[in-house]
């Protein structure tokens, strides 16, 4: 007890002095809360002249190159899109990255490599002759060991490459033998060989490695080199190295215009997220009214661990130097809802012991142990699929990985250790007996599985409903996230709010509108409007009708691409499919194949019916809407959960065979079901009734999946694990034990 209350205060001191005011380490916030950099690059007409393919399919192209690029440089979920037809947006959160003259470099580098031979009198001084023929002045970089000077020298080498770049395969920093960094290259099968023949040919000959037309080494070949391995010297810093290695992983054909750097302001109205603030204000009192109004003493320390989790949770981001968005608040918000639901089956279970006869300390140290198996199912499945999609996801599906994850180890420690403590403290230290208040014994028969075919029926009825809304809405179902639209820049006067665009546009009909202020250099701030392909006027007109006194004026307009792009959409589509395949390994170990399956076929029910039943609401998908699908994949396996291992606690197809015992493991967890959804749904409800723009959207969809996802952990899932399992009999019931 005592060391357990120890470690917690010393978790808890850590973290208050990460997340205190003017502490280095205070979280960032992304471009939807706190705005950034936009920096516009631009293919050059004599680019597209020397290529055979056309804008789109180099805009696309560039697209996916500056994604890696910007991935790899470390910068959180940054916002890519296209800008007419041959720019490139690219949107960093925080100020400061617009100012860092070695992010954009990085960006706009082409990274064109090649290997060359160089003349047998390469560094002598013969600049002022003509080059022979075959070979060229190239000027090497300064500093860069090859003949010592400070200043860049020219070099005479072949003008034809003996290798290119598209024959290296990765790139890596690396510390070298004499303690600098380097660049080391592993080449493709076929530049291998090549390489290998090249130095064949060559001993005793230096081989320049030149990048963008700059010679940074020149190392004597002084054997046959058929490990397919190079690399590129020039007493490089860390930093230095590590950029280079990231342009020759994506490298360009060709180099980028530097359009235009501004500031940009969030993308979420200083008001709305004033609202949405206050709306998870009221939710999480609500919850925490509920859990000390049902449970007394344990409610209040179930209160106090959630909040020393989400404070924990907090600091580590802070530590990582991690960037808060929208789906990271969602992943907080589900962990912390995940947190209340561990603790509130732990006083299940409490209670059950208290009935049975055992003493309050008694009660205590055995529910936290019977509560333990199911606790650790729940949060090791949805920490496995945590894990899959920051590794496997970008964007915004790998923020929610990066702190769903963080937050369940978080949730285990602060429930099964600080909790805990507190429990104990209070029982054992504080002679608290009564850790609850009295409540009814709920001793409920139904026979749920009696209407599993007319659950069946319903959910079928659901999914072709919404399948038919999404086709029936076509291109309409999508925002500007997913579908783009125009961007249009206003020049104006006056004051006025961003509150006061979004009215404009919601009285003439437009559901989606994202305005920012942005400013470039010693300008005045412009007022930038990103809406739906052909409102434009529409918008504009209404603005200039209802505030006559800001005489907004259109100074330019252009289509722009989606921020959520076709790559980044099939990328999330892989992680989550990757995803609910390691959460059906798990349960495969763990219970059974059936118990994945059933439970795998249940999330993907509560998506889409979750999915279809917003899209019949007549509401579009946006970025928010894919945080809270993440949210609805959380949610619904670890409701199933906990009743799935209350059917394996109930011995399987022992004491009557499977269907009574499904029934019965449904009718001993329904009123903590029951519980864990209210409470969950308190908060959905809270920010939905309360938020504003993004934030009631994601609310909306979620307090959807709620419903769905109870519904589908009693009716579906259960259901399918007995339609699956019908052959069970008592004599194998040892397998669902």
């Amino acid at each position: 007890m005592w060391f357990r209350l120890a470690f917690s205060f010393a978790l808890f001191i850590w973290s208050l002095a990460v997340l205190l005011p003017g502490n280095r380490a205070a979280i960032r916030r992304g471009l939807d809360l706190r705005g950034g950099t936009s920096i516009t690059l631009e293919i050059s007409a004599d680019a597209l002249a020397k290529t055979s393919e056309g804008r789109a399919e180099q805009l696309k192209k560039l697209e996916e190159i500056m994604r890696r690029r910007i991935d790899a440089f470390g910068v959180s979920e940054p916002i890519i899109r296209r800008r007419g037809s041959a720019q490139l947006e690219i949107q960093l959160p925080g100020t400061h990255a617009g100012t860092d003259g070695t992010l954009i470099d990085t960006i706009k580098k082409p990274a064109k490599l090649e290997f060359r031979l160089l003349h047998e009198h390469a560094f002598k001084d013969i600049i002022s002759i003509m080059p022979p023929v075959g070979y060229e002045w190239i000027d090497q970089t300064p500093n860069d060991g090859v003949s010592g000077s400070a200043k860049p020298v020219p070099v005479l080498v072949r003008d034809k490459a003996e290798l290119l770049g598209n024959a290296v395969k990765s790139a890596h920093a690396v510390i070298n033998s004499s303690g600098g960094y380097e660049v080391s290259l592993q080449l493709t099968a076929d530049g291998a060989r090549l390489f290998e023949r090249i130095t064949r040919d060559n001993l005793g000959k230096p081989l320049g490695i030149i990048l963008d037309g700059k010679l940074y080494s020149a190392p004597v070949i002084r054997s046959v080199i058929g490990d397919g391995r190079a690399a590129i010297s020039g007493n490089f810093t860390a930093q230095e190295a590590r950029n280079l290695a990231n342009v020759l992983n994506n490298p360009l054909d060709f180099e980028l215009l530097i359009n235009e750097v501004s500031e940009i302001g969030p993308t979420l109205a200083k008001e709305m997220q004033a609202k949405a603030v206050k709306a998870a204000y009221i939710g999480c009192g609500l919850v925490a009214a509920i859990m000390v109004g049902v449970y007394a003493f344990g409610g209040l320390m179930a209160v106090l661990s959630v909040a020393l989790n989400v404070l924990t949770i907090l600091g580590v981001l802070a530590t990582i130097d991690a960037t808060m968005t929208l789906p990271g608040i969602a992943a907080l918000v589900l962990t912390a809802g995940m947190s209340v639901d561990a603790n509130i089956i732990i006083f299940a279970r409490m209670r059950e012991e208290l009935r049975s006869g055992k003493s309050t300390a008694e009660a205590v140290a055995v529910g936290f142990k019977r509560a333990f198996r199911t606790i650790l199912d729940a949060n090791l499945t949805t920490l496995f699929a945590a894990i899959v999609m920051a590794i496997c996801g970008t964007g915004p599906v790998r923020g929610f990985g990066i702190i769903f994850a963080i937050g369940v180890v978080s949730t285990l420690f602060c429930i099964l250790v600080f909790c805990r403590g507190l429990m104990e403290f209070g029982v054992k230290i504080l002679k608290i007996q009564h850790i609850f208040f009295p409540a009814p014994r709920w001793n409920f028969e139904i026979n749920f599985m009696k209407w599993r075919n007319v659950a069946f029926l319903f959910s079928g009825l659901l999914l072709l409903g919404g399948l038919g809304a999404m086709v029936t809405r076509g291109k309409n179902l999508y925002a500007i996230d997913f579908a783009g639209g125009e961007e249009m820049t206003i020049a104006h006067t006056g004051k006025f709010a961003l509150g006061d665009i979004y009215a404009a546009a919601g009285e003439v009909g437009i559901q989606e509108v994202i305005p920012a202020f942005q400013k470039s250099g010693a300008k005045e701030k412009e007022l930038k409007v990103q809406i739906p392909t052909g409102t434009g006027a529409l918008l504009l007109a209404k603005l200039q009708e209802s505030l006559p006194q800001c005489e907004f004026q259109l100074q330019r307009q252009t289509s722009v691409g989606s921020t959520i792009s076709a790559a980044l959409r099939w990328n999330a589509l892989i992680s989550v499919s990757f995803a609910l395949l390691v959460i059906f390994a798990y349960m495969a170990v763990r219970f059974r194949a059936c118990f994945g399956i059933s439970a795998v076929v249940a999330i993907v029910h509560d998506i889409w019916v979750s999915v279809g039943i917003y899209a019949l609401f007549g509401y579009q998908f946006n970025a928010s809407t894919l945080a809270a699908v993440l949210m609805i994949i959380g949610y619904s396996i670890n409701d199933t959960i906990i009743i799935f291992d209350r059917i394996r606690e109930e011995g399987g197809c022992a004491n009557g065979g499977l269907m009574n015992t499904i029934n019965r493991a449904i009718n001993r967890t329904i009123s903590r079901t029951l519980l864990t959804s209210l409470t969950t749904l308190v908060v959905a409800i809270a920010l939905f009734v309360w938020g504003a723009g993004a934030a009631k959207d994601f609310a909306l969809l979620f307090l959807i999946g709620i419903l769905i996802g109870t519904f589908s952990s009693i009716f579906i899932a259960s259901a399918l694990l007995l339609v699956m399992d019908r052959r069970c009999t008592p004599a194998n019931s040892a397998k669902l034990s």
